[in-house]
């Protein structure tokens, strides 16, 4: 089996799940999904989060103790009151930083910001799968990539199930 990395832009994800899934994905199980067609070299998770939120504190240790690098930084308040956190900078390095501990790239987000990226990663030899939904997906990213998974396709597999109390 080849070796991948799972590269997963949380924001972005976020928002996929609440505007056009309207469900939520179990990261545990989509890390399975993927295990299940190839060796994992690694998962990375990258969140923006706002500090003293004690829900994504909890969600961001789950995370850790499931065995994913989780990648963070604080949620910036600008001058207009808009919210930024973003990580895009932050994960294009780190893909091309381990390029060399894996063949297939799994870039869980449809930014159209990371058409580069992907070109770049595939001079160098590599395959990248995109994932996300084609509602949320831009044209250039799937363009760009060898391979395209859609979410819905998915999502049986992946869904979190809600556990009674």
């Amino acid at each position: 089996m080849k070796r991948a990395g799972i590269f997963i832009d949380g924001t972005n994800l976020y928002f996929v799940q609440r505007n056009f899934l309207h469900a939520k994905i179990d990261i545990i199980k989509l890390v399975e999904y993927f295990k299940s067609l190839y060796t994992i070299y690694n998962v990375f998770f990258y969140l923006a989060y706002r500090e003293e939120d004690d829900k994504q504190e909890k969600f961001y240790k789950m995370l850790a103790f499931s065995g994913i690098t989780v990648v963070r930084k604080p949620v910036k308040q600008l001058p207009d009151g808009s919210l930024k956190g973003n990580l895009d900078v932050d994960m294009t390095i780190d893909m091309i930083l381990t390029k060399d501990n894996y063949d297939v790239a799994i870039l869980v987000s449809g930014d159209s910001d990371f058409e580069k990226l992907i070109n770049v990663l595939r001079s160098f030899g590599k395959e990248v799968v995109c994932v996300s939904t084609r509602e949320s997906s831009s044209i250039e990213v799937v363009n760009a990539a060898d391979r395209y998974i859609d979410l819905k396709d998915i999502l049986p597999q992946i869904k979190f199930e809600e556990i009674a109390k």
